[in-house]
Order: structure tokens, then sequence, then C-alpha cells
């Protein structure tokens, strides 16, 4: 166990956020955080990257606090060109030049590394975005919606960067409301709905306690509960 979460909650005026979530964070596994807009994933990303502190409710740390995060969008300075950007950031983690070429090889942007960042797609500034979340050594890696503007081949090379860092032993939580995507990837799954957990736990057994085929399904009989 890296993180277990026990009743944490962070409402806001208008009744949105997180209503005393409880779950546990498996090491070396892939959580998938899923659920509609409005349904809390962003609140718990922020509790979870220390932006937020819980008003209720604790956070226990198993291991080292440090995190590599992916927001949901970035706005990078465009007149800098990734590599620049890059080399900022790995200062700040202490992130060797080799590592930060083979980032950028990994993600695809080795060849564009000297153009400015405007130039780029938004998948190309989604890919960067990923690029800087995998540097550094932090055991937890927490993407919030990875997939925005990927083309579905980059879409597979995701899933594919975070089964291998998995298999380093990392655990990785993203966050979706792509369900299909979740179930072909994760170990592990986190349903929020209006800021209540509907769901959690191994992937498999959830489904199965369910009586449900997939999560879709899974997903909407819980929602029909509650309507």
């Amino acid at each position: 166990m890296i993180v277990e979460a026990k009743e944490i909650a962070n409402v806001y005026k208008n009744g949105r956020g997180l209503k005393q979530a409880s779950f546990t964070l498996r090491e070396g596994t892939i959580m998938a955080l899923a659920g509609g807009n409005g349904a809390g994933k962003s609140t718990l990303i922020r509790l979870l990257t220390a932006q937020d502190k819980p008003t209720s409710g604790e956070l226990i740390w198993h291991h080292s606090r440090e995190v590599r995060y992916m927001p949901d969008d970035v706005d990078f300075p465009a007149t800098l060109t990734a590599e620049e950007i890059l080399q900022l950031l790995a200062a700040l983690k202490k992130v060797s030049k080799e590592e930060q070429r083979r980032v950028l090889e990994r993600v695809g942007l080795w060849d564009v590394r000297k153009q400015r960042v405007q130039q780029y797609s938004k998948g190309m500034r989604q890919r960067l975005n990923l690029a800087q979340s995998l540097l550094g050594e932090g055991k937890l890696i927490i993407l919030d919606e990875p997939t925005n503007g990927l083309d579905p081949y980059w879409i597979a090379e995701l899933k594919k960067m975070m089964a291998e860092e998995r298999a380093k032993g990392c655990t990785v939580l993203f966050s979706t409301h792509l369900l299909n995507f979740a179930e072909s990837l994760a170990d592990d799954v986190l349903i929020l709905h209006h800021g209540e957990v509907i769901a959690t736990g191994e992937m498999t057994r959830v489904l199965q306690q369910n009586n449900a085929q997939d999560l879709e399904q899974l997903w909407l009989a819980k929602i029909k509960q509650r309507t």
C-alpha cells in the first residue's frame, strides 16, 4: 500500500467536491479514477498532489509523498522550446540530460525538441505534458485525463508507458471518463459520482461483486440506484 484515504472530504460552496471518500492505492498497480463531469475526480487529485488539504478525514502515506504529476492542461510558455522547458523542470528534479533525452524520445518529441511550443499541436503539447510527468523518481504518478488530445496511436503508447512504470514498481493513478480505456488497463478502480465513492477495489473483483460485465454496465447501474 502506498496511500490510504479515510473518509477524506473537500466540498466547495457550490456543493461540488469530494464527500467522505475512502480507498487505498496499492503499490505497483494502476488505478483508474473514473466518473463523469463534476464527479469529484479533480478534487481528489488536488488532495493527493497537496494543492488542497482535506477539510475532514485523513490521508495516510506509507511511502514518500513525492508525486510525479500530469495536470489535465498546462499553459507552457509559448516562446520556449520543448527542450528548454524540460531542462528547467529537470533542473528542479535533478534529472540528468540522458534522462531528459530518453523521456523526449519516448513521447516522440526528440526530433522537434528545438521547436517553440507555440508551433506544437494540441496532441504534441499533451505529450510534452506527459514527458514532464515522467521525469524524476517519485513512486506515485498521477495523470489527470492523460488521453485528452491524443490520437489512437499515442493513446496506445500511453498505455504502454503506464504499464512500463508499473513494471518498475511505481503506482499509477489516472483519471478518465473513458470507461473502456480504464477497464483495458487498470488493476484497480475508483468510481466517483457527485463526490461520492460508488465503487472501489480490484477491477475484476468489483465487476464480479456487482454482477457487471464491464465498467459501463456497473456505472450505469450505480447511477440508476441514485436517481
